[in-house]
């Protein structure tokens, strides 16, 4: 006998080939959402009177009773084929055989599948947010002290621990913008577009949106059934905060070994060996590294899947689900860790002004300072402190020394004139801490700075969060109105 849900055009089925297609092993995040979808549905349904009031009371008392820990049922094809099923069950075909006049499984999962998008990507947003807060508190703990500023891992200039700290900041509020972004054109809603063609059904698309959270429609019916660049987007802003954040658990990692020393990780976040007693590995700093990869691979997999797809719903697009899933779960849970791995980070100030002392790394300022007191042309003064810096090295003197006595000799012959420079003057051109006061641009590594651009990343990190809250809010507020139609149809019926 064929599945009367699936219809009587296919008579025979294969249990095995039934289990390949099912998605019914990830449809458990999207249980609540197809839940509120179908009494949306119904309400819309019964306000166009396509239904009778018995009809949509005895099916809203139905879906207001479905359990929100619902567990799904291995042997069924997916929640919409499952909830359908237990409808039936419940309230007899009489009644559930109205849920899904004028919507198709393809709306329905569009809509489901936006719905927990955007509540993930609420839930990554808050997540960065820690990790701005974080990266905020560590900077007010040692945002003036000196470290090395690299290129290519190379010790490059001087900067502060409060500059380095900036970067990552900026990064991850670049983060939080893109799923801002992209929470825009997520928050659209596909019911109403039916399979892919619209129905003759009675339906008040822009009613079902406002019940369901939405900011708008989308708008063709086919494209909304059959689109997935939402979760394309998605995914990539996932994969972009993983990269970023794979940046600093490398950090982390480097800051914490012994060569580095700059950091220690709370033990927390560390595990020993199995075998040697005296390790301290910082494992979720390296699970997070990990993870980034995973991330990526998501993406790479997602977007392989739906390329060259003709137009309209394919099932193929049911197998980006667990990808998104499997992304989202694992940046949320990357950004968690590291916001609370950050704010217990300890940076050792001795090791880091250590560091910059004799470094070399302010030879960039001397050569400035030969253009600005001497008048020698930059790539000439380039040249003359490249010379004197190799010359240290080879003989194992500091830049100091070699300074003193070779400059004027050096500059003599590669600028036509002798350059002398007294001990005092020196010795400010090459001391970090007086260099790094010399820095003159905007987003420049100035400790002066650091009051100003904690009072602006707080200002950032308060809009973020507002953001957050009042999309939560909006959509607490569509929730409500949802129950309250419920209950003014129930009302009605009642009368």
């Amino acid at each position: 006998m064929p599945n009367i849900l699936r219809g009587s055009r296919v008579r025979r089925s294969s249990k095995r080939a039934n289990d390949f297609v099912s998605s019914i092993g990830f449809d458990g995040p999207l249980v609540n959402h197809v839940v509120s979808i179908n009494m949306a549905h119904m309400l819309a349904l019964a306000r166009s009177k396509e239904v009778s009031p018995e009809v949509a009371s005895a099916s809203l008392r139905f879906l207001m009773g479905v359990p929100s820990n619902l567990v799904l049922d291995p042997s069924t094809e997916d929640v919409h084929h499952m909830l359908e099923q237990e409808a039936i069950k419940a309230i007899g075909m009489d009644k559930a055989g109205y849920l899904n006049l004028g919507k198709s499984r393809n709306d329905q999962v569009a809509t489901a599948l936006r719905m927990e998008t955007r509540a993930r990507l609420l839930d990554l947003s808050t997540a960065l947010c820690g990790v701005q807060r974080s990266l905020v508190l560590l900077a007010r703990r040692y945002g003036k002290l000196p470290m090395p500023g690299y290129t290519h891992l190379q010790h490059a200039q001087p900067i502060t621990v409060a500059h380095h700290l900036q970067g990552y900041f900026e990064a991850v509020q670049r983060d939080l913008e893109r799923a801002g972004q992209a929470y825009g054109r997520v928050n659209r809603s596909p019911m109403g577009a039916a399979a892919l063609a619209g129905t003759s059904v009675r339906l008040d698309r822009d009613f079902v949106a406002s019940l369901l959270g939405f900011d708008g429609l989308a708008q063709s019916a086919m494209d909304a059934v059959s689109s997935r660049d939402f979760a394309l987007e998605t995914l990539s802003v996932a994969a972009m905060a993983m990269v970023n954040l794979g940046r600093m658990a490398e950090e982390i990692i480097l800051w914490s070994s012994s060569e580095f020393g700059f950091a220690e990780v709370a033990d927390e976040y560390s595990a020993t060996s199995s075998i040697m007693p005296q390790k301290k590995n910082p494992v979720v700093a390296e699970t997070v590294r990990a993870k980034c990869g995973s991330v990526l691979g998501e993406l790479t997999a997602s977007f392989a899947i739906a390329k060259a797809l003709p137009n309209s719903y394919n099932l193929d697009l049911q197998e980006v689900t667990p990808h998104l899933w499997r992304a989202t779960d694992d940046t949320i849970a990357s950004a968690t860790l590291m916001a609370e791995m950050l704010s217990s980070l300890k940076l050792d100030p001795e090791r880091l002004m250590g560091s910059v002392a004799g470094d070399m790394s302010t030879a960039t300022e001397l050569a400035n300072h030969l253009v600005r007191e001497y008048q020698v042309p930059f790539r000439q003064a380039h040249a003359i402190v490249g010379d004197i810096v190799r010359m240290s090295l080879e003989r194992g003197s500091t830049l100091q020394e070699t300074v003193l006595k070779e400059l004027p000799s050096v500059s003599s012959r590669i600028a036509g004139k002798a350059v002398k420079i007294d001990k005092q003057r020196l010795a400010n051109v090459l001391d970090a801490l007086k260099t790094l006061e010399l820095t003159r641009t905007e987003g420049g590594a100035n400790p002066r700075s650091v009051p100003r651009l904690l009072l602006e990343d707080s200002r950032y990190l308060k809009q973020n969060l507002s953001w957050i809250a009042r999309t939560r809010g909006s959509l607490k507020e569509a929730e409500g109105r949802l129950r309250e139609q419920v209950a003014k149809n129930e009302v009605e019926v009642r009368r």
